[in-house]
């Protein structure tokens, strides 16, 4: 399997990846309630270092991950552009006051408002990027689908979630293989030497056999699950189900402490001081 595949099917050696599919699932959860109801940054900055030092705690490969880096790094950017040109006092309308610092031209000014608002919106993103990419680095298709089941979702989604992401390798594996046979046929795919249009048009010449072969292999497995009788009884059970260990009570602590702290915030914050979900918090 390609090494720079973003998602591991077999557990990793750190302790993060070793928790159970419930534990990370809860963590995971209330972490990105917390983050997408806060415009606060007091709880942002916070948040996104804890969550950074979850991914760093999986160990990952620069190679699984800049490619991710950078497309939210990118698209962030733009969006806080558009965001700005769309309406260039959106951070003194959502603020109150407004401090200009330069005028640009006609009503596009900046102003320390403006400024603010955009990094706290810019921070917001990448805080749910980075709880995210954690958990995408440390949980296998397995885990997820008994953590899935363990929160009472129905197996049978658990099992869908989890061969849809087993899929994926089989996917890209049968895109190379089906794209170096035509091109060992004369068919050109090199954007040096053939045009996007040329270049879409002979794609799907491509995409059509991956469609059938994706196909073939749903029946596959389709067949050999109603051979073992699969969905016939209202329960299952996992494989890589383990008691839950010390970590994984630590990690439950952890997210049951954050589910404290969030419902005090919002009692606190967001009920009596309007600041939060419904307005950014600015210092005073």
């Amino acid at each position: 399997m390609n090494n720079t595949f973003v998602i591991d099917y077999v557990p990793g050696k750190t302790k993060l990846q070793q928790l159970q599919g419930i534990s990370k699932l809860a963590l995971l959860g209330v972490m990105l309630i917390f983050i997408m109801i806060s415009f606060d940054i007091r709880v942002l900055v916070p948040m996104f270092i804890f969550n950074t030092g979850l991914v760093i705690a999986t160990k990952p490969s620069w190679q699984k991950i800049k490619g991710l880096l950078y497309f939210i790094l990118i698209t962030n950017t733009i969006n806080v552009l558009l965001m700005y040109l769309v309406s260039p006092d959106i951070g003194p309308q959502s603020i109150g006051s407004k401090h200009v610092i330069f005028e640009i031209i006609g009503r596009y000014n900046l102003s320390v408002e403006t400024l603010f608002y955009l990094g706290v919106r810019f921070l917001k993103i990448m805080c749910m990027f980075v709880a995210s990419l954690w958990f995408i680095l440390s949980i296998t298709p397995s885990q997820l689908a008994q953590g899935l089941y363990k929160l009472h979702v129905p197996y049978r989604i658990c099992t869908v979630v989890a061969l849809g992401l087993r899929a994926i390798p089989d996917i890209l594996r049968d895109y190379q293989a089906i794209n170096q046979a035509l091109q060992m046929r004369g068919l050109e795919l090199d954007k040096r030497r053939a045009s996007v249009f040329k270049r879409l048009k002979h794609a799907m010449m491509i995409v059509i056999p991956l469609i059938l072969t994706t196909f073939e292999q749903v029946d596959t497995i389709a067949s050999a699950m109603d051979l073992r009788l699969y969905g016939s009884t209202k329960k299952r059970s996992y494989y890589i189900e383990k008691p839950l260990t010390k970590v994984d009570y630590l990690a439950l602590a952890v997210a049951g402490l954050l589910l404290l702290v969030l419902i005090a915030y919002c009692l606190g914050v967001v009920l009596h001081t309007q600041v939060g979900a419904s307005r950014i918090w600015y210092p005073r």
